[in-house]
């Protein structure tokens, strides 16, 4: 047993929730699934609640690191924003049981009060991220005038949740063509350009 057996039951747990949803996945099933005894799981796990908020709280921290790791890539807050969206296409073809489970433990998690401080914790810490670059941007001058940071960052979480919705409903290249459009959007709709910006910056000395 170690930290490889504890991924491995996380990671069937993951797809477990996404096939079946919250109520019907057992940890009995997650074991069998892995090849595991019951009793390895409990080793790790004393509960499905506690199975399930460990896996929302591996899954939201390894999106944000890979986030802000994607973010350093851009120079302005219309590439930031595009560079999350584009990690998530990576991340889909990396993780491909991810979307399922994300939407089923949003729709049906709120229903189980035991879930909800994983969920309320998870769902905060994206917001607060995506608040943080988007202050960042309107602080430099890149959002129009009266455009609120915080009604982009909420903007922003729906699209990135409904993103995860498409992921699941429709085909792979259907979900790419769908960021794509969005990524257009993005750069149209609320921002200033870069190139507008650096215009209005009074001139050194």
């Amino acid at each position: 047993m170690g930290d490889a057996t504890r991924r491995r039951i996380i990671s069937i747990a993951m797809k477990h929730i996404g096939e079946y949803g919250y109520a019907k996945a057992t940890l009995n099933n997650i074991a069998e699934d892995g090849g595991l005894t019951s009793g390895a799981v409990y080793y790790y796990f004393k509960s499905k609640k506690a199975l399930v908020s460990a896996v929302i709280a591996e899954v939201t921290g390894q999106l944000l690191e890979r986030f802000e790791r994607a973010v350093t890539r851009a120079d302005d807050l219309q590439g930031k924003l595009i560079a999350i969206l584009e990690e998530t296409i990576a991340v889909t073809d990396e993780m491909p049981d991810l979307a399922k489970f994300s939407v089923s433990v949003r729709v049906d998690g709120p229903r189980y009060p035991e879930l909800r401080r994983a969920l309320g914790h998870s769902t905060n810490s994206y917001y607060e991220f995506y608040k943080s670059i988007i202050e960042q941007g309107a602080a430099a001058g890149e959002l129009k005038p009266g455009i609120d940071p915080r009604d982009v960052a909420d903007m922003f979480g729906i699209i990135s949740f409904g993103v995860t919705m498409l992921t699941v409903e429709v085909p792979g290249e259907r979900h790419r063509s769908a960021i794509r459009t969005i990524e257009k959007l993005l750069t149209e709709g609320v921002f200033v350009p870069m190139s507008a910006v650096m215009k209005t910056e009074p001139a050194a000395g």
